[in-house]
């Protein structure tokens, strides 16, 4: 039997107890195979849970649930890059510390604030290259896929948009925050559009914010999801991102925004992100926030 050093932190958060819990454990060479770490992720039963192995030259970060690897998405690059830290593990870049992490070929780097007991402001930078197809259902069906009146899609001044950065997803804009709340998937209405979607993944947002402090408000759907589920959005960052730069409206140049997640009664995140616009080129991204660290302990593994 022996103990897996283990933090819980609270990622994307505004104060304890808010954002996405993310758990990150410590992890040696003899506990290095997947099917240890989809075992211990089930165990802490959260949506992803960060390995950070040392000694692993070829990969020293990992993220997995209950199902096996997965990629990694912002909250939990933040999360890596804050234990990395705490570890030691960061490169001294002054009055920050930098972190690279690797993924599908891509380099991922990630910028620590220096603070005076904890790492502080922590945000990563990533150049995106996206696939756009502006082919949709039409509004209606998709109002009815979304158990919603179509005015409060229609309405918007965004038009739905399937974008793919690491994973297609449908992207629909709706007029105010409180219809993406009230938006469930109707089952047998996705059905009939799941064949000329080819992605299962939904992005909702919305102009506002249910936070008091953010532009835009956002929610991931899907078909696996319960009704009353408001998951983490920091994996569809970059899509919706790349959305909002592909935006007539949107002129070259730096723009800044925020967005919040959840609901009025559970967890909510706060997201900041700014991305280059330049014509021709690719749109270069930071996404960035808080973190917060609730606690450390010892998972007991044989």
């Amino acid at each position: 039997m022996m103990a897996l050093n283990y933090s819980l932190l609270d990622v994307f958060a505004g104060a304890p107890f808010q954002g996405t819990q993310v758990p990150v454990v410590m992890l040696d060479s003899a506990n290095s195979s997947d099917a240890s770490k989809t075992a211990i992720a089930g165990e802490f039963q959260q949506t992803e849970t960060v390995f950070i192995e040392p000694g692993n030259d070829a990969s020293p970060v990992t993220v997995f649930n209950s199902k096996g690897k997965q990629l990694f998405g912002a909250h939990t690059i933040l999360a890596a890059s804050y234990v990395a830290y705490e570890m030691g593990l960061t490169k001294d870049e002054g009055e920050f510390a930098s972190f690279l992490l690797k993924q599908n070929e891509q380099l991922i780097e990630s910028f620590i604030d220096k603070g005076d007991s904890s790492p502080g402001a922590i945000q990563f930078a990533r150049v995106l290259n996206p696939t756009i197809d502006r082919y949709t259902p039409e509004v209606p069906r998709l109002a009815a896929a979304l158990n919603i009146d179509e005015k409060h899609i229609s309405f918007s001044k965004y038009k739905p948009m399937v974008v793919s950065v690491d994973k297609p997803t449908l992207i629909v804009p709706f007029t105010k925050p409180e219809h993406v709340l009230a938006a469930s998937l109707n089952p047998d209405r996705w059905s009939d559009l799941f064949g000329g979607v080819y992605t299962s993944e939904l992005f909702l947002f919305a102009p506002g914010t249910i936070t008091g402090f953010t532009e835009f408000h956002g929610r991931l759907l899907n078909p696996s999801l319960p009704r009353d589920a408001f998951p983490p959005i920091g994996a569809v960052m970059p899509e919706f991102i790349a959305y909002l730069a592909e935006q007539g409206e949107t002129a070259p140049g730096t723009h800044t925004l925020s967005v919040d997640r959840g609901s009025h009664e559970t967890r909510k995140s706060i997201l900041h992100a700014e991305f280059d616009k330049r014509p021709g080129k690719e749109v270069r991204c930071r996404i960035g926030g808080n973190v917060i660290k609730m606690g450390t302990g010892s998972l007991l593994y044989s």
